[in-house]
């Protein structure tokens, strides 16, 4: 299992500090033989250098992180008044991410935001070379500060935070397989719904893939507390913990979608994708750790070979995403939508995952692609190494 991401969180006078401990941690944890791909800063600029050109404030972010030895910076969550400006600020950025939070942990969603948001996807759809630049901002409802995975990460002030995003599809991949199943990204269905005893034999097998998911986790996560310890006393920042969200990478070895389907023993999208996903949820809740973040179930359309793959197949809608969420889906991540979407079309799906995560109480986020010049049907091309190329969803 590879680590994702090491961030940290912190106003800016503290950003040395948090370096520090961020830079320290991803010596500690590569000596205990992880893979770190990335170290982040989240910061929160709400109310902050008010008269100050907008751009240049997000660029000066930028320059402060980098300068620091960060890979990222997330600037939080922007304020209303500022999402107009966004768009153009992120556009003359490469390391910036941000979030907009149109629905705060009391659930209730804010439509003045939901509206600037979509806005926001719209513009920086057409103002970013195939809409790429979406990749850096997210919709938000119910995220606390605290999370390591962007865009969604902030800080909220006070001291200096750090937390570990983990690449733990992983740990579901090799859960699955001790269970055992069917292959993983196979264009069949391994098992006939109508043979006697399948249900009976379905639930044995997701039970026993969530015992070993659970497992893996308190394994790792020893494993890192160890690797981290006393990192808090000696940088003086609070040790948040790991977010144990099912984060997926691009090759089979680390799809959640390989390791839904192999417990499922049907495509990804069919009947029984849902009740994987709700096992996973069980497993990550049920291991004996300090959760940080979302620790859900992460399904990024474009970051999962088995999700783009079912996605060109047809197997599964944007609504059977969000309601993929309500069992513990982290939202709509990474949704490559056709170039013509309208800001009025994405605000009445930020409004659905608004009252889902405001029902629940429950983080969700919204990261929506809008790619210029492409239809639902056509194929994406772009060019990232994160990331599987799929056809446009429909958005209708």
């Amino acid at each position: 299992m590879q680590i994702r991401t090491i961030t940290a969180g912190a106003r800016e006078d503290d950003v040395p500090r948090a370096a520090g401990a961020a830079l320290d941690a991803r010596k500690r944890l590569e000596d205990a033989g992880y893979a770190v791909q990335t170290v982040r800063l989240a910061l929160d600029t709400i109310g902050a250098n008010r008269c100050a050109d907008y751009a240049t404030v997000v660029r000066g972010a930028e320059a402060l992180a980098l300068d620091a030895g960060f890979d990222y910076v997330s600037i939080g969550r922007v304020d209303v008044a500022r999402l107009a400006l966004l768009a153009e600020a992120l556009a003359a950025t490469e390391a910036v991410f941000a979030s907009a939070r149109i629905a705060g942990r009391d659930g209730r969603t804010d439509p003045a935001v939901v509206e600037a948001a979509a806005r926001v996807m719209v513009e920086l759809g057409a103002a970013t070379p195939g809409g790429f630049g979406n990749l850096r901002f997210a919709a938000a409802a119910c995220v606390a500060p605290g999370s390591p995975f962007f865009p969604a990460s902030y800080h909220s002030g006070g001291e200096p935070w750090l937390a570990i995003g983990p690449e733990a599809a992983t740990l579901a991949v090799v859960a699955a397989g001790d269970a055992g199943s069917r292959d993983p990204g196979a264009d069949e269905a391994g098992v006939d719904e109508h043979e006697p005893g399948a249900y009976l034999a379905a639930t044995a097998r997701i039970q026993h893939f969530a015992t070993r998911l659970t497992a893996l986790i308190e394994e790792h996560d020893r494993r890192i507390h160890a690797a981290l310890a006393d990192i808090a006393t000696e940088h003086r920042v609070f040790f948040a913990g790991c977010d144990w969200s099912l984060a997926p990478h691009p090759d089979l070895s680390r799809s959640i979608g390989a390791a839904i389907e192999r417990v499922s023993g049907a495509p990804f999208g069919t009947f029984g994708t849902l009740a994987v996903i709700r096992a996973c949820t069980g497993a990550i809740r049920a291991a004996r750790v300090v959760r940080a973040g979302f620790s859900g179930v992460m399904l990024p359309v474009l970051e999962d070979a088995v999700l783009a793959q079912r996605n060109a197949e047809g197997r599964y809608t944007l609504r059977d995403l969000l309601a993929f969420s309500a069992v513990c889906g982290t939202g709509l991540d990474t949704i490559p939508l056709p170039g013509d979407t309208t800001s009025g079309q994405i605000a009445g799906v930020l409004a659905e995952v608004a009252a889902l995560a405001g029902a629940w109480r429950k983080p969700l986020t919204a990261r929506l692609m809008p790619v210029p010049g492409l239809h639902a049907g056509d194929e994406t091309s772009f060019d990232f190494p994160y990331f599987v190329n799929t056809r446009i969803m429909s958005i209708a």
